[in-house]
């Protein structure tokens, strides 16, 4: 077998492994599922991967890098250059807007409720966290340079923009009723702002520019859980949205640290017997 036909084959297992334990859970996935998914050996998959655990860490690190792929080819083929641009494309980065974004919460959340009791997982955590605030702190950096931002100190910022963006997402998954997308983002970009010292508003795109089939003004995701969104841009870098999604995504508010727990606990939880059993 070639070098190209190893990372070809380690690609289709990475890409099973993202599917099903997104939708199994971890608990619920074999290595030979994962195989037949593939369609290669399950002593394939052992060879490129020692243990579940390996697989459940680089499944998520491997769905992380195609998000940020997408995220770095978006902003390319829409010329979002600029601080304020990608610190506000950063804010759309983790909130909840495609079906990929909930399989990856989704890993976020089986690898959190098990770093507890593993040191190899939390260590693989604690690296995926820092990879993911890093981009924030270097969009704050470079606002800085740019002399947009101003008095802030970029690892703090990008520290407090997850804190933040994980409890909003947690809230707007819970369908609180104060809550759409269009206003997390809103009040994102203003807390967001304060922190930096940018005396503008965060240009985000059009709400209806960033969600799902684009360009019609309505975004359906089809796969089991699917988040249903109808955006109406009002200005070019405004947007009104109504976002419902349905029982089996309330996990999304993962997409972050504080979610991530959060969802932790709510698993444990439904796992315990109840009281005088």
């Amino acid at each position: 077998m070639d070098r190209h036909e190893q990372v070809d084959r380690r690609g289709r297992v990475l890409d099973a492994a993202v599917e099903l334990i997104a939708r199994d859970g971890f608990d619920g996935v074999r290595i030979a599922d994962v195989a037949r998914q593939a369609g290669v050996s399950t002593a394939l998959v052992h060879y490129h991967f020692a243990h579940r655990a390996q697989l459940l860490t680089e499944a998520l690190t491997h769905s992380l890098s195609r998000a940020e792929q997408r995220l770095a080819r978006s902003a390319g083929e829409v010329g979002r250059a600029g601080a304020d641009r990608r610190l506000a494309d950063l804010i759309d980065f983790a909130l909840p807007f495609t079906d990929d974004d909930v399989r990856e919460a989704r890993l976020w959340a089986e690898l959190e409720s098990r770093a507890a009791g593993s040191p190899e997982l939390a260590e693989a955590l604690a690296r995926l966290n820092r990879r993911t605030e890093q981009p924030v702190a270097d969009a704050v950096a470079a606002g800085l340079a740019e002399g947009i931002f101003h008095d802030c100190v970029p690892a703090e910022v990008a520290t407090a923009a997850q804190a933040l963006l994980a409890g909003l997402s947690v809230r707007l998954t819970a369908h609180d009723p104060g809550l759409d997308l269009a206003g997390v983002r809103e009040l994102a970009g203003r807390q967001l702002s304060r922190l930096v010292g940018y005396a503008g508003v965060l240009p985000f795109r059009p709400l209806s520019a960033v969600l799902p089939e684009s360009g019609t003004g309505t975004a359906t995701a089809t796969a089991p859980d699917a988040i249903t969104a109808t955006a109406t841009a009002t200005a070019p870098d405004a947007a009104t949205s109504t976002s419902t999604s349905t029982d089996s995504v309330a996990e999304r508010g993962e997409s972050t640290g504080a979610g991530r727990a959060a969802v932790g606990r709510r698993r444990r939880a439904a796992r315990r017997p109840a009281a005088g059993h």
